[in-house]
């Protein structure tokens, strides 16, 4: 016959079973979409949902961008020739793409990065008659010495494009960022607050995953401090959002003042406003209703500004989030992110190389519908 001391174990281990097979399991915000052998770089989603993504250059991949189809698998975008370095003396072909976005016909526009010797590029590509709808270069003087031209926004409205350029301190000493404004008229480039203040990095936006700082090349290498990087536009194409990479603040600037050649750069800055903060970010978008969401990098997270100006965390996840980077919203009114682990390659990690594929992208649900292109 059991005893009281039998029965009292039988009641905790049944409890402790219980507890354990009908306690809730914690679940993600976010969906995982595609898990990638290499680091993906940004993002762009077709309003016909397809996916594609540029190919992170400091991986060495010999594709520059591809297409992540629905079981999981990438092909070369928008085909093999053209998602490879240039030949010799070909115009055909890309040195380097970060930048990547889709238009709301479909067009998806690629930003070669360019060489030393070479001006960096736009490339446009139908998707719906999968033809190159445009090619833009972007040489001298808008393209300078230690231009690192790497996002952009697109404004069919005004018919223009706007690119972030970060700027390169390696080669200069003086990383000098600026935006950039492409006229889709005339196919022309100028820069617009080259080297201000509201550009550059800010103090106390170190890049730290994890609690662990970003090095540069070696283990005593110089911390990161990088300028402008995330940009975006609204919906209406009334405003161009930026802020730094390593910086807190956000602003935003009226197209129309952008557009406007006869501003100098004083009197543009003059109209720039500073809309909120963030977190130390990569990306940018923004949904239709004017909210503001970050990759935050810090926080393995996306971090979002809403329209009330209070800027949180908006879904954060250390497992599956490890250096979040391109967002894109697509025509299911979801958030596509871009993960690939970027403090944990080479150049961010002492020289050492430590990332740990799948490399990933995952979706969220934001706070209201974003737009597909513009």
């Amino acid at each position: 016959m059991p005893t009281r001391s039998h029965l009292a174990a039988a009641l905790v281990l049944l409890t402790a079973t219980a507890c354990q097979t009908f306690a809730p399991r914690p679940t993600s915000a976010f969906e995982v979409v595609a898990e990638l052998d290499t680091p993906p770089g940004n993002i762009a989603v077709t309003p016909d949902g397809r996916i594609f993504v540029s190919q992170h250059p400091f991986a060495g991949a010999e594709l520059r961008v591809v297409e992540v189809h629905d079981d999981g698998t990438t092909s070369a975008f928008p085909n093999e020739v053209w998602s490879r370095a240039p030949q010799p003396g070909s115009d055909v072909g890309m040195h380097a793409v970060l930048g990547i976005e889709s238009d709301s016909r479909g067009v998806v526009w690629m930003l070669d990065l360019g060489s030393a010797s070479t001006p960096a590029k736009l490339v446009a590509w139908d998707t719906t008659q999968d033809a190159l709808h445009r090619l833009i270069e972007i040489g001298p003087p808008a393209k300078g010495p230690n231009s690192f031209i790497q996002d952009l926004a697109i404004d069919l409205v005004h018919g223009a494009i706007y690119l972030a350029d970060m700027g390169r301190a390696d080669l200069v000493g003086d990383s000098r960022p600026a935006l950039l404004v492409v006229d889709l008229d005339t196919g022309t480039t100028r820069r617009a607050l080259f080297g201000h203040r509201l550009l550059q990095p800010e103090r106390g936006a170190d890049i730290a995953v994890n609690g662990r700082r970003a090095r540069i090349a070696s283990p005593d290498g110089p911390i990161p401090s990088n300028g402008l990087n995330p940009i975006t536009i609204d919906a209406e194409a009334q405003h161009v959002y930026f802020g730094a990479m390593n910086g807190r603040s956000v602003y935003r600037v009226a197209t129309t003042d952008l557009l406007d050649a006869t501003l100098d750069d004083d009197a543009l800055a003059a109209r720039v406003e500073v809309v909120g903060s963030k977190g130390v970010s990569d990306g940018i978008s923004i949904d239709t209703a004017g909210n503001v969401y970050v990759t935050d990098i810090n926080s393995n997270a996306i971090g979002v500004l809403e329209t009330n100006g209070r800027y949180r965390t908006l879904h954060r996840d250390d497992a599956l989030i490890s250096w979040p980077d391109g967002i894109s919203f697509g025509p299911d009114g979801m958030g596509y992110v871009t993960v690939n682990q970027l403090h944990r390659h080479a150049p961010l990690h002492g020289g050492v190389d430590v990332t740990r594929p799948p490399f990933r992208i995952v979706r969220f649900e934001p706070l209201a519908p974003g737009g597909v292109g513009r």
